[in-house]
């Protein structure tokens, strides 16, 4: 499952979710946040592999905005 780019709120517990710290997916037509602890209950930290990716592609997709 994928990381989400753009953070936003835990739509299970509310927490707000940085980028990486999340997965996102598609329902009713709109998009919504689950953070990771909710998802597969792993606690997730800067350095993890997932979080630097979207963080990066969160990069990459500014700089095409700009």
């Amino acid at each position: 499952m994928a990381r989400n780019r753009y953070e936003g709120y835990c739509y299970c517990c509310g927490q707000y979710v940085p980028v990486g710290y999340g997965h996102f997916e598609r329902y009713h037509g709109r998009w919504r946040i689950k953070c990771v602890k909710c998802a597969s209950g792993r606690t997730v930290r800067d350095t993890d592999r997932e979080v630097r990716r979207a963080k990066k592609l969160r990069g990459e997709a500014d700089e095409e905005t700009d």
